[in-house]
């Protein structure tokens, strides 16, 4: 069945939480996603003014997503790629890179001037993102801390 790729709507989002539960379980992660919060993560993307959510889907339903978010910076208009998974069954087929691929035309031509992400500094899910051009940042680090 061929796989067609758009924009995901609000309602399709919601329906797409079951992609976080499974593929965020699989390794690197090992995440225990609930469908609650999973859905409602997407519902926060979905929802965000100037959301740019591209989907892939098979037979009318979601087997993967990619979510950006505006960010403008110091150099101008940027998007934060806020979210992307796929179907654990799905994956290595090139949806992701498809997906990627795919939202970086639809930034460039709204006029983005970079897309940025924060992900594993190494190992399978760091080597996806630079096989797909995306270079790891020498300035900039990841800090957390939790409230309390």
């Amino acid at each position: 069945m061929p796989i067609e790729f758009r924009r995901i709507t609000p309602v399709e989002a919601a329906r797409s939480a079951v992609i976080i539960v499974q593929a965020y379980a699989e390794p690197p992660w090992h995440e225990e996603w609930s469908l609650e919060n999973a859905a409602s993560r997407l519902n926060e993307l979905a929802t965000t003014p100037g959301c740019l959510g591209l989907a892939a889907f098979e037979a009318e339903e979601p087997i993967g997503f990619a979510f950006g978010l505006p960010h403008t910076s110091v150099i101008g208009r940027g998007l934060h790629l806020a979210e992307i998974a796929v179907l654990p069954n799905h994956q290595r087929k090139g949806i992701g890179s498809s997906l990627l691929s795919r939202l970086e035309i639809e930034a460039r031509n709204m006029g983005y001037l970079q897309i940025w992400l924060v992900s594993q500094q190494s190992g399978r899910i760091a080597n996806y993102y630079t096989g797909n051009g995306y270079e790891p940042s020498s300035r900039l680090g990841v800090y957390l801390k939790r409230p309390g």
